[in-house]
């Protein structure tokens, strides 16, 4: 089964029923949310192993993040380029599960007194099957309008969707909540995604919810590798992680994704105190596999199991990779 049109950065296809949702907002979103960056380096890449739970398919996941200078220009962004941007970040995301190939991008400007919040100004997607192009979406954000053109299959559509309250593009998703200032029990953050899939361009309502206060230890082959200055595993047991549940409305309502974020920050070197810490870092992603809205199982040893995709953190660093 290949579910890659499903995957983590496609979070708009996994998500794509419902257009509802019922939400209290318990911290002011665009007043937390900052560049993870915070400019003390320029880059930063995290490497994911992908498992498809169902068919045992292994991938790889790669995030990247790279702050860029007002008047910078950025070439390859999917298929145009964007020229004397303002100060801001890029993220990439790039998901390869056998014959099929997912990319995504986003640049956000940095806005506020202290230029650190983040605004989508400009999106693409991409998703490829065996070499073959067969999905693209470009799209720029103007005031409160995310305007976009779809190619599916080699024809094109285009349109816009205005935009209500709270906004983030669909590639800030996981990056976003890394720079959460308030974690705790019960911490609700709502706010709006534009979603334009193969039949679909509206918006949604999705909410991101600490399950509780208390940590969860999750071990990576990331987390392993973290050694004490005399070479003594640094998390034997994992690493402790808050666990963020993110919801909307679907015809079946509950979970579409658990989140597990490092609750201390991460050094980029463990034996040097004094290096920059990669803030929160995204340490494991569980997605379910959804069909009409609704979670897939399959019966495996007398149980009904969900089938789902897994994706652990094994690499992490404040450069290029």
């Amino acid at each position: 089964m290949k579910k890659v049109l499903i995957s983590i950065f496609a979070l708009a296809l996994v998500l794509s029923l419902g257009v509802t949702l019922a939400a209290c907002n318990n911290a002011t979103t665009q007043g937390q949310l900052e560049n993870p960056l915070g400019f003390d380096h320029r880059y930063e890449t995290f490497i994911y192993d992908a498992l498809d739970t169902y068919t045992s398919e292994h991938g790889l996941y790669t995030v990247r993040i790279e702050g860029f200078d007002a008047g910078a220009s950025i070439a390859n962004f999917g298929n145009a380029e964007l020229a004397s941007v303002e100060k801001g970040i890029l993220v990439t995301g790039s998901l390869e599960m056998g014959d099929d190939v997912s990319e995504t991008g986003c640049y956000f400007k940095l806005v506020g007194s202290s230029a650190s919040y983040m605004v989508p100004t400009a999106s693409y997607t991409v998703h490829k099957r065996g070499g073959e192009e067969t999905f693209r979406l470009q799209a720029t954000y103007s005031g409160k309008y995310f305007n976009y053109e779809r190619t599916v299959n080699g024809e094109k559509t285009s349109g816009k969707l205005k935009i209500s309250g709270t906004y983030f593009d669909n590639n800030e998703f996981h990056q976003m909540l890394r720079t959460v200032s308030t974690y705790s029990g019960g911490l609700s953050l709502a706010y709006v995604m534009p979603l334009v899939t193969e039949n679909e361009a509206l918006t949604v309502n999705i909410t991101a919810t600490t399950a509780s206060s208390a940590a969860t230890k999750i071990s990576t082959p990331f987390t392993q590798t973290l050694k004490k200055a005399d070479g003594e595993a640094l998390y034997p047991e994992g690493m402790d992680c808050y666990t963020v549940k993110i919801n909307r409305s679907t015809e079946v309502a509950g979970a579409s994704q658990t989140l597990y974020y490092a609750v201390a920050n991460v050094p980029s070197d463990i034996n040097n105190p004094t290096v920059r810490f990669m803030q929160h870092i995204l340490v494991k992603i569980v997605e379910p596999y959804k069909a009409d809205g609704k979670s897939t199982f399959i019966a495996e040893d007398g149980k009904e199991m969900p089938i789902q995709m897994e994706y652990t953190l094994i690499n992490a660093a404040p450069e290029k990779l």
